[in-house]
């Protein structure tokens, strides 16, 4: 099996968010956005590496020294971002590329991908939305292989209208990558230097470029404005109630429960609804918690 590297981008502003604070630092049940994608890729491998710029310093105090950072002083595009990291990076060996502002993807759905993607040259983690509008948009060719990726701002009318889009992870083969990325150049609108440019030069090459689709198009998309931060913390609440009910924790309306992630509850415990627990909290067996109860760092 090839060794693993792993780059997580997590170098931007992130202007929708209109915040003075990192993007990826934004809490979602009760941690910040960027730690869930850290912990789905540190279960593969020890060699995650996280290129930081935008509020640098305040991402690394909040995450601590454990991590290896990269640093992008100038945000020139995803391209530029994992040229920053490839000093650090074996010569040889896979590459998983993810976005810091990705936090519903889950250790399996990299591992699928990394299965999929075998000894190829390159993939790319697709998903088919509902509305495509400011994705990058996977073209493909007469026998269903990847071509291409078009950013929104490239594409043309045709193109816009393909529903099938790019959601920022990539695995790439690091000899190919070290061979590509610095030919990379700025031809396009927002002169920035785009990762996704390799895709085809890696096509062009004779490589194999394969897509892996997620069945649930949710998990793969990007947190940009407050309005998907609700979102994916929605869908994390789905989680968290679901794992603590199959633990035997009975709590009478889910939608109306809101609990963080790593809060503790004992099997037989009661949660009625309008309930707030807050972590990092404890609570014991054969307890009934609510209705209406707000908890915050709590031992019962």
């Amino acid at each position: 099996m090839k060794q693993l590297s792993v780059v997580v981008l997590a170098a931007g502003e992130g202007k929708r968010m209109r915040s003075a604070h990192p993007k990826v630092l934004h809490p979602l049940c009760g941690r910040p956005m960027l730690s869930y994608i850290l912990d789905s890729a540190s279960a593969l491998t020890d060699q995650v590496f996280i290129v930081i710029g935008h509020g640098a310093p305040l991402v690394k105090e909040t995450l601590g020294p454990a991590w290896k950072y990269i640093l992008q002083e100038e945000q020139l595009g995803t391209g530029h971002a994992v040229s920053q990291a490839l000093p650090e990076l074996p010569d040889s060996g896979n590459l998983l590329v993810l976005c810091g502002d990705t936090p519903l993807l889950e250790t399996r759905h990299l591992q699928e991908m990394l299965n999929q993607h075998g000894t190829g040259g390159a993939t790319v983690m697709t998903a088919r939305v509902p509305d495509p509008y400011g994705y990058g948009r996977i073209i493909r060719d007469s026998r269903g292989q990847v071509e291409a990726i078009i950013e929104e701002s490239e594409a043309t009318g045709g193109q816009k209208a393909i529903n099938e889009i790019n959601t920022g992870a990539y695995c790439f083969d690091l000899q190919l990558l070290n061979r590509f990325l610095p030919k990379l150049g700025e031809n396009n609108v927002q002169q920035e230097y785009y990762l996704t440019d390799v895709i085809a030069m890696i096509k062009d090459h004779g490589q194999p470029v394969q897509a892996y689709q997620l069945s649930d198009y949710r998990v793969g998309l990007g947190v940009n404005d407050r309005c998907q931060l609700a979102e994916a913390a929605a869908i994390w609440r789905q989680r968290i109630n679901r794992e603590l009910m199959m633990k035997g924790v009975t709590i009478i309306d889910p939608e109306a429960t809101y609990i963080d992630f790593g809060v503790e509850v004992g099997p037989d415990t009661v949660i009625w609804p309008q309930t707030v627990i807050e972590g990092p909290s404890t609570i014991g067996s054969r307890c009934q918690i609510g209705p209406g109860t707000h908890l915050r760092q709590a031992i019962l």
